[in-house]
């Protein structure tokens, strides 16, 4: 497969080397690094992939927040920098906001009447929902009595170097929510926004520091490589970056993940013509046909008959990412192409044209500068089935 231009050791040396840490993709003066992309820290062949992306490509993916980072044995991505904290800034910006929504929900619900505890557990829930699918990762907790705000705090586990900010956090949130009574808080509907917890320092929702410690070096091994589509994250684990790689040979899983990232990104661009749900229709459409073609061949006809490799039929998803992979890594001799071999910008061509001219559109497109993806909906589960991303509070 296709190894691209080394990237040039002027530009290296001017950039950090601490291996483990992260940052996202960034626009700079003289364009987007690759480097910008990835973790600082020797992942030459890595860095050599995402330089293969044309840079109004991956210009669109800074743009959109996409992070690109690297799991080692051992530990989980609470562990490693690229998880994804809250800017100062962001922060109080998300608190008026989200105070503004609860106030006016809440209001009305209380103008209509709460008769039961369990009436307001289920509007909390409810609401709950509604801040989530708005891409906001607050929970709220049920309060009927007055209580001690440091108790609180200290009952949620913040530790004492940011118990102070955790506190204004809830004050800010909270304002016109809650009455201050002898010392103590009174919720005024009998529902509190909860402020996020900290990790290093920084605010982080609580739901999404408990999800990143469950995502392990080992489980992003077993699946080659994650796209964290709703937060725009790509994991890959530090044993597939070399090319070739145990197991993989020369297939380039960052470019594969990237591509998954790309598809998301792409699909949210509403205000480009040509993309948002005109991409979704076209990759769409691409995919049915090739499934059509693969199912007249008749039942037992190899996948490759059709695609690139046996993973591109297993959903559209999949279908988009190898392409992708594919259109960037042409085929190489030198032995390394003993997995997914056909999966190259010669096999891509040769299957399935209509896919490489669609994919060809995209890396020689020059996206608006304000070009943003639209937030990626949500994945809740069905009302009544405990989730702790969802769950609702008993504070007093």
């Amino acid at each position: 497969m296709f190894i691209a231009p080394s990237i040039a050791s002027s530009q290296r040396s001017a950039l950090p080397s601490v291996r483990g840490q992260t940052v996202g993709l960034k626009t700079e003066a003289l364009g987007v690094d690759p480097l910008d992309v990835l973790v600082p820290g020797d992942y030459p062949q890595t860095e050599q992939d995402l330089a293969s992306f044309p840079r109004p490509v991956l210009r669109l993916l800074a743009d959109a927040g996409v992070r690109v980072a690297v799991l080692e044995d051992g530990k989980t991505l609470a562990d490693s920098p690229a998880l994804r904290t809250l800017e100062t800034c962001e922060y109080a910006a998300e608190r008026k906001v989200v105070n503004t929504q609860v106030s006016e929900v809440l209001g009305q619900v209380f103008e209509k009447g709460v008769d039961s505890l369990e009436q307001l557990e289920s509007e909390a829930e409810k609401l709950t929902r509604e801040l989530r699918q708005k891409g906001l990762d607050y929970h709220l907790g049920i309060a009927l009595n007055p209580f001690p705000l440091e108790a609180l705090a200290e009952a949620r586990d913040i530790g004492a170097s940011d118990r102070e900010d955790w506190m204004q956090a809830f004050r800010d949130l909270n304002d016109g929510l809650v009455i201050a009574d002898n010392g103590d808080m009174k919720a005024k509907f009998g529902v509190v926004i909860l402020p996020h917890t900290y990790h290093g320092g920084d605010a982080i929702p609580e739901s999404r520091l408990r999800n990143a410690g469950e995502v392990t070096a080992e489980y992003v091994e077993r699946s080659l490589g994650l796209n964290r589509a709703d937060e725009r994250m790509v994991l890959l684990h530090e044993k597939f970056l070399p090319s070739p790689a145990p197991e993989l040979g020369n297939y380039r899983v960052a470019t594969h993940e990237l591509g998954h990232a790309l598809d998301y990104t792409l699909e949210g661009l509403s205000g480009v013509p040509g993309f948002g749900a005109a991409h979704r229709q076209t990759v769409d459409s691409l995919y049915e046909a090739d499934l059509a073609k693969l199912a007249a061949l008749g039942e037992g006809t190899e996948t490759e008959k059709v695609f690139t490799s046996d993973r591109a039929d297993d959903d559209v998803r999949e279908y988009f990412a190898e392409a992708v992979e594919a259109y960037l890594t042409p085929a190489n001799d030198n032995g390394g192409d003993f997995f997914r071999a056909g999966n190259s910008k010669e096999g891509l061509l040769e299957k399935n044209p209509a896919l490489f001219q669609y994919v060809e559109t995209i890396m020689t497109s020059e996206f608006p500068a304000d070009a943003r993806p639209d937030p990626i909906p949500r994945s809740l589960t069905p009302i009544g089935i405990p989730d702790p991303d969802l769950e609702v509070y008993r504070i007093s």
